[in-house]
């Protein structure tokens, strides 16, 4: 893959991190304005734009259900017991759960969209919005379970977390494919129109999540950076020979190999805070592992691909 093509794609998603990170230090905007944006992105325009990547596509001929299933059960099922075996038996090391969660849930939702998009085309969405699927399950049973394994809290998982817009949203997307439901050119627009939307949006409400942080006390201390490292790095060439043994397909071994790639998906800072977990900490992987994305993305795609 054209390494500056995609070094190019990735900092147009930087400048408009860094222009919403600008608006945000120069507006001062509440805390709630963020939220409803983060809402508005994840409830309205992505699942729209799960929906428009199939009604984009002329057709279908067949979707690689194995390779989808290899896929699923190394990011869902591989990742996080390969982290919990390594993480678990490194001794003096505090907020285990946390550290295994981090290394868990790649950000798919606000990166892994926009990014797959700008890099391999819309027609890669339908195939990113399963695997999302299996994430969104993972992050609110297991996920839940990981963070909270040394807490004395019970956690409790509830079905309406399960059911969120992007999961409904990718199952309307399954049935469309299955049944091959034609959707009225109007409505088709105005989906496209909106889901369109989501890219540019998602990336302001990052640069806007990022205003709000102290970025001094951030980049202080040293296990925000080795996990980010770890994160950004260390877990792509690690699976890198699995995906290449069990995934045949090409686009599909793209797309594992680009989530792999992914920071920390942002919904870890709200679920440690949840939690009680160490929320500094937290925020410090999201935030390094988000910048440092925008260098190692290339180079990972550019190495292994």
């Amino acid at each position: 893959m054209n390494l500056i093509v995609v070094a190019s794609q990735m900092m147009k998603l930087f400048s408009v991190i860094l222009f919403g990170y600008g608006v945000g230090k120069c507006f001062h905007f509440h805390e709630m304005f963020n939220q409803d944006l983060t809402k508005f992105v994840l409830h309205i325009t992505m699942p729209l734009m799960i929906i428009g990547s199939v009604l984009s596509l002329e057709q279908i001929t067949h979707i690689e259900i194995k390779d989808i299933a290899y896929s699923i059960v190394i990011l869902v099922v591989i990742l996080p017991i390969v982290s919990w075996i390594i993480i678990k038996n490194i001794p003096k090391v505090e907020e285990k759960g946390l550290i295994i969660f981090l290394l868990m849930y790649p950000n798919v939702g606000f990166m892994g969209f926009p990014v797959i998009q700008s890099i391999l085309g819309k027609e890669a969405l339908f195939n990113v919005a399963i695997i999302n699927m299996a994430f969104n399950v993972s992050l609110f049973t297991i996920g839940q379970l990981v963070i909270g394994y040394q807490s004395t809290d019970k956690v409790k998982i509830r079905l309406s977390q399960l059911l969120s817009p992007g999961i409904i949203a990718s199952l309307l997307a399954i049935c469309i494919v299955s049944f091959q439901i034609e959707i009225p050119e109007i409505i088709g627009e105005v989906i496209f129109s909106i889901g369109d939307m989501t890219t540019p949006l998602a990336m302001i409400t990052i640069g806007l999540t990022l205003s709000n942080y102290n970025i001094k006390k951030i980049l202080c201390g040293y296990k925000g950076y080795l996990l980010s490292v770890i994160i950004d790095i260390g877990i792509p060439l690690l699976f890198y020979p699995l995906v290449s043994l069990l995934i045949t397909d090409v686009l599909i071994r793209q797309i594992t190999i680009i989530i792999l790639s992914l920071p920390v998906a942002n919904a870890v800072v709200l679920i440690a805070k949840k939690q009680g977990a160490d929320e500094l900490l937290a925020t410090q992987t999201v935030l390094l592992s988000t910048l440092l994305s925008i260098l190692t993305i290339p180079l990972i795609i550019y190495i292994l691909l």
